[in-house]
């Protein structure tokens, strides 16, 4: 008699609690391994997105794939080599995927010092208006000087008076409308807009300055172009030199020509996206940790599925397992039992089939 399955529970793959873990199990997977690799790719959205998108999609197949084939009802023999081979491509998957992972592990367990190093290269950047502010008043406070002594030695070196512009007039007001035509250029309200603008920019990028931010590695770049193009505007206004200020002994060099605050803020970005976007060799602590738990969360679907009774005790994962070769040997001995009794039946139709033709 064909034997049937009555129980429901076996007949359909159903949504369990195990789903539910290992759905959580991925969800952390995909939030840990999107900053590993936003990290790694240098702060860019999409490409960790993309990549994301791959694993989950692989760990999916590979996992609950598994989990699919174990439980289905029909085309046993096909579904247990399908079943077998995605088991085997779970921890392939699953490794693969703990390269990004581990970065992610790497990163953190460096926070501290990626913290400190960001926060310094915040206050050098800030720093650069300082030092700008410096090398304006000490370029007004020697042209002053300078102006001042020509004043003063105008009867030894007349030539140079009348070179520099005075008319002998008002040597004191022409003195002071040069010096004001210099501090316009050099510190205009310009020049305060943009230091103004530019530090509440830098502080806004430093809330949340944490490896668990995402944007911290986008802030590091989006930082390090702006000091740039700060540096810029102000080397732009410190580049004019005024024509009797030219007459100086000392040289006038813009701002951007010897400034180290833009070189170390921009070095110590330079180094923190190295950091950032550089793997470690070896394997982190809470990698190897958090890796197992999450394999066996994600392994739930497929421990809690049962078999259907038809395949039960005849297909097993492994190929050459006992139940497999005992059941296998139970179908052989069923099967010569069967042709043996039919043999013998057939035997005794025939003999009868005589004995009755000879009394006719």
């Amino acid at each position: 008699m064909e034997n049937v399955n009555n129980y429901s529970w076996n007949k359909t793959l159903k949504f369990s609690w195990g789903h539910i873990i290992a759905f959580i199990a991925l969800i952390f997977i995909s939030y840990v391994t999107y900053m590993g690799d936003f990290y790694q790719n240098g702060g860019d959205f999409g490409k960790a997105a993309i990549k994301v998108l791959i694993i989950d999609i692989l760990l999916l197949c590979t996992f609950i794939g598994a989990q699919i084939y174990k439980g289905t009802d029909e085309k046993f023999k096909r579904s247990i080599i399908i079943e077998r081979i995605l088991i085997c491509f779970c921890p392939i998957a699953f490794c693969w995927m703990m390269l990004t992972y581990n970065h992610f592990w790497t990163v953190l367990g460096q926070h501290e010092g990626i913290e400190t190093k960001f926060n310094q290269a915040i206050n050098k950047s800030k720093q650069l208006f300082t030092e700008y502010n410096t090398y304006a008043n000490n370029r007004i406070e020697k042209y002053d000087q300078f102006l001042t002594s020509v004043i003063h030695n105008k009867n030894k070196d007349v030539a140079t008076y009348h070179r520099i512009g005075f008319s002998g007039v008002d040597d004191q007001m022409q003195k002071q409308d040069y010096v004001r035509t210099l501090q316009l250029q050099l510190l205009s309200q310009n020049t305060d807009s943009l230091e103004y603008v530019a530090n509440k920019w830098i502080d806004d990028a430093n809330q949340g300055a944490s490896v668990w931010n995402a944007f911290l590695v986008g802030n590091i770049k989006e930082i390090s172009t702006a000091i740039t193009g700060w540096n810029k505007t102000l080397t732009s206004y410190s580049k004019p030199v005024l024509s009797n200020e030219a007459n100086a002994q000392e040289e006038i060099t813009a701002f951007g020509d010897n400034n180290s605050a833009i070189r170390d803020a921009i070095q110590d970005l330079t180094d923190l996206r190295q950091i950032y976007m550089t793997p470690k060799k070896g394997i982190n602590i809470q990698t190897i940790w958090t890796g197992i738990i999450l394999f066996i969360m994600l392994l739930f679907p497929y421990l809690l599925q049962s078999r259907n009774t038809k395949a039960n005790g005849v297909y097993s994962l492994l190929p050459f397992s006992l139940s497999s070769h005992t059941e296998r040997k139970k179908e052989r001995n069923d099967k010569v039992e069967y042709d043996e009794t039919n043999k013998s039946d057939a035997t005794q139709n025939e003999s009868n089939g005589d004995i009755y033709s000879g009394t006719f």
